[in-house]
């Protein structure tokens, strides 16, 4: 009994007791008395400690100060694990929301590799749901090579698979080992990375590809130039014949820059009305070298409604489109270049009557490089930008390029403009 509040109560008791006991005579009823209220007062703060137990997060209630510190301290401990427990939980909150925020899919597995937690991407791109929480992941994701990824005994390389929901979607799956024998997997679409990873191999293949021609020319041309065995007037000769070739790879680079520049930099900023009659007369004038037969091209302007751009890049427009049009029509075909009022604005439309296109081309057409084989064409003749310059300057006009084709009946290539007065600011 080290308690000084309690050793104060029993020693009143005693003294009560034995006052008691000489005032009556009777001592040892008076001890026994007094051990009976002791023993009350005793089972009275053991029933508090003993309902404190049951809802210990509550304080204990105040009482003797012995049974009081039994209570209170366990209280303290449980508070201070609380708190940690708190600020673990708010940490592990935290992770989550951030794990929230990635758009790769996260997902975290158990020792035996069954699914511990996992964020929504990972539902949206593996289509997991809450119920898949405790399953072996493999048995959800089944694609061997993914599997055999995670039976590895060590960590490997990342690892592309398609994914097992959509055939044409590659996923990139990589696998993190944390020393509690947890694993943590990030998987990520690559579909279109890989998409302009190959575009980029196939730009670089055509780009060499076109180059090679001429510059094989060239250079046959050059080596009998510089043969001094060969004829003066043959040496003399050749030069003229440099003209074609060093005019094809000029202007494959000159395409290649203005590409270039329409995907790499924004608008100017400095748009001006631009007279469309009089826009498409320049530009059959610039491609009236190129007809196969006199006034193959007809221009028809029926609309005095003016567009808002730079006229150099719509001017690159018709000219291109025309350009087009010529190459892939047989010769003497009449082809023809429109300005129409239609609902809401205007159209600017090339019609040819030429060989047409196969559906399945169409979507492709405005890719660098992209021909579609056409005996009897002269496509070869253009740098296969065309297209691609054309749909880079109409998306820059608020505009996009459609193509409409029927085989052996002719193509259309058309555009269509908003009404002036309809465009909210210049930009």
């Amino acid at each position: 009994m080290n308690h000084p509040q309690s050793k104060a109560i029993f020693i009143s008791l005693l003294v009560a007791a034995a006052v008691l006991g000489a005032a009556s005579g009777y001592l040892g009823w008076s001890l026994f008395l007094a051990a009976l209220i002791w023993i009350a007062l005793q089972n009275r703060e053991f029933k508090k400690v003993e309902k404190w137990t049951r809802r210990p997060l509550t304080p204990p209630k105040n009482g003797l100060e012995g049974w009081f510190r039994l209570a209170y301290e366990p209280y303290r401990l449980i508070q201070r694990e609380r708190e940690r427990t708190k600020g673990i939980t708010s940490r592990l909150r935290q992770i989550y929301e951030l794990a929230e925020v990635i758009p790769d899919a996260v997902i975290i597995l158990g020792s035996s590799g069954e699914i511990d937690n996992l964020n929504n991407a990972a539902k949206k791109l593996l289509r997991f749901n809450d119920r898949d929480i405790g399953l072996g992941i493999s048995t959800i994701v089944r694609n061997p090579d993914f599997v055999a990824f995670m039976n590895a005994p060590r960590f490997i390389d990342p690892l592309e698979f398609t994914s097992p929901f959509d055939q044409e979607q590659i996923l990139e799956a990589r696998r993190f080992d944390v020393g509690t024998e947890r694993k943590v997997i990030l998987v990520r679409d690559i579909t279109a990375l890989n998409r302009l990873l190959t575009m980029r191999q196939n730009f670089v293949a055509n780009v060499s590809h076109e180059l090679r021609t001429p510059l094989t020319v060239v250079n046959g041309y050059l080596e009998t130039m510089i043969d001094k065995e060969q004829p003066e007037d043959l040496r003399l000769s050749l030069i003229e014949k440099l003209d074609s070739p060093m005019r094809r790879m000029q202007s494959l680079v000159d395409d290649l820059l203005l590409l270039t520049q329409l995907e790499s930099s924004a608008p100017t900023g400095v748009d001006v009305p631009i007279d469309v009659s009089s826009m498409m007369q320049n530009a059959y004038l610039e491609v009236q070298g190129l007809q196969t037969s006199e006034n193959q091209i007809t221009i028809s302007c029926e609309s005095s409604m003016t567009i808002l751009g730079t006229h150099k890049e719509m001017h690159s427009v018709c000219v291109n489109l025309l350009t087009n049009a010529i190459r892939y029509s047989p010769a003497g075909k009449p082809i023809e270049i429109s300005w129409r009022d239609i609902s809401g604005g205007a159209r600017l439309q090339v019609t040819d009557n030429g060989y047409g296109i196969a559906e399945e081309h169409l979507h492709r057409l405005t890719e660098r490089f992209y021909r579609v084989d056409m005996s009897g064409s002269r496509s070869r003749g253009g740098t296969g930008l065309g297209l691609a310059i054309v749909k880079h300057i109409l998306r820059r006009h608020d505009s996009t390029l459609q193509i409409s084709s029927k085989m052996n009946r002719g193509s259309k290539f058309y555009c269509d403009f908003k009404h002036f007065a309809e465009t909210t600011s210049i930009r």
